[in-house]
């Protein structure tokens, strides 16, 4: 079924990986029938916490189950405790979310409990939007994995560094005399292996991107479309975000030039495995200014200031309620050399960097992190060549309360 799902955002990456370990689950459950001793489960599918209770998954856990006995469950729902019950005798299943005071039941007192624990998923996939609303609100707060926001992997965190990285690489690369004023189309595959509060993730992304210089070298647009595939323990979240900027050169002189990009971005994320689907958009205005040491180098300081909204979106059958709001402030420095050193006659272009990013606004898991990124690349300088450009790089991410990882991507521009 994942397959089916999410092929067409394997159809869209030309990279692989290895699988995560399976270190830890998404969900786990602690589960009671009568006097009898609790059993722990684990899952990393949200339909399966309401499949748990599936009469024939009871009998195996429990032989002297039956559709009147008493169960209790105690729930980590990705970061938020919940309790889950039957009363004895009885078809109604009850949800509780202590630390907010949230009460549901679902079925009847003289139904069947499967009707009640298909009911219950519902609720889960968008039906109860309060419910959703409340939940999401902490699990982007708790969890570290969550797909919409708070943590590295997440896609409001790819959008905010792909807001920078376009608009980085064209201002550098004017600067060092190394852009053509004609359109040109970038891809650059990349995988990264990230460590989140004891969580193994790894992540397949594809940026796709076109750039163009005007004929003044005034002004130029950049448009980028990465699209991304996050596979946390075995569970898989898609996502698919869009970025149209503007690139205005305000000034420039012998000692520096100064660059603004405004800039506007949507994105998408989906997950059966997670049960979330979730709409980000918003937009942001950034700086560069560039400070050419020489006629080999030169550093920039990149400032961005951007706000993005999240809101429901219905995909298949889940639909959460996300409804966050937070401002990002991105700042950091960029050094950018062309070496002594060439390929086919094509100088070396080494390029490292530094961000830091701070989120502010609804309350996340992690709201500071920091990239140290370092890349080499040249040009070919060949007539009519089919690829104009390889760049090869890493990027190594430390965010607050320990989560970590690194990036790996190869650059082509056509």
């Amino acid at each position: 079924m994942k397959q089916k799902v999410w092929g067409w955002m394997l159809a869209g990456l030309c990279i692989t990986g290895l699988g995560s370990a399976h270190a830890k689950e998404i969900f786990t459950s602690e589960i009671q029938v009568g006097d009898q001793a609790a059993k722990i489960l684990t899952y990393n599918n949200i339909s399966n916490v309401a499949g748990q209770y599936d009469t024939a998954q009871m009998l195996k856990m429990f032989p002297n189950y039956s559709d009147t006995t008493q169960v209790a469950a105690k729930l980590d729902l990705r970061g938020v405790d919940v309790k889950l019950d039957f009363a004895e005798n009885s078809g109604k299943l009850n949800f509780t979310i202590p630390s907010l005071g949230i009460v549901r039941s679902y079925g009847e007192v003289n139904g069947s409990r499967e009707d009640a624990k298909d009911a219950f998923l519902d609720a889960l996939k968008g039906e109860d939007k309060d419910l959703l609303k409340a939940l999401t609100k902490e699990w982007v707060k708790h969890s570290p994995i969550d797909p919409v926001a708070g943590n590295p992997t997440s896609l409001l965190s790819t959008m905010v560094v792909s807001s920078t990285d376009s608009f980085s690489d064209m201002t550098s690369n004017q600067t060092l005399g190394i852009k053509s004023t004609s359109g040109s189309i970038g891809i650059m595959p990349r995988f990264g292996r990230y460590t989140q509060a004891g969580y193994g993730v790894d992540v397949y992304n594809l940026p796709l991107n076109y750039a163009h210089w005007f004929d003044s070298k005034d002004m130029g647009i950049a448009v980028d479309m990465p699209l991304t595939l996050v596979d946390t323990e075995g569970s898989l979240t898609g996502s698919v975000n869009l970025g149209i900027g503007l690139n205005f050169k305000v000034t420039s002189n012998h000692a520096f030039s100064w660059y603004l990009m405004p800039q506007i971005r949507g994105g998408v994320t989906a997950s059966e495995d997670f049960g979330t689907a979730a709409l980000i958009y918003g937009g942001g205005l950034g700086s560069n200014l560039q400070f050419p040491l020489n006629e080999r180098s030169s550093v920039g300081i990149i400032n961005m200031v951007s706000y993005y909204k999240t809101d429901p979106i219905k995909i298949k059958d889940f639909n959460s309620g996300y409804d966050l709001q937070n401002t990002v402030y991105r700042n950091g420095a960029e050094y950018s050399r062309v070496l002594s050193r060439s390929v086919n006659n094509s100088p070396l272009v080494a390029k490292f960097q530094f961000a830091r990013t701070d989120y502010h606004g609804d309350e996340l898991f992690s709201e500071v992190s920091h990239d140290i990124s370092a890349s080499l690349g040249f040009k070919n300088q060949k007539k009519k060549a089919w690829v104009d450009e390889y760049r090869a790089g890493v990027t190594y991410t430390h965010a607050d309360k320990g989560l970590k990882g690194f990036l790996l991507n190869l650059g082509y521009v056509f």
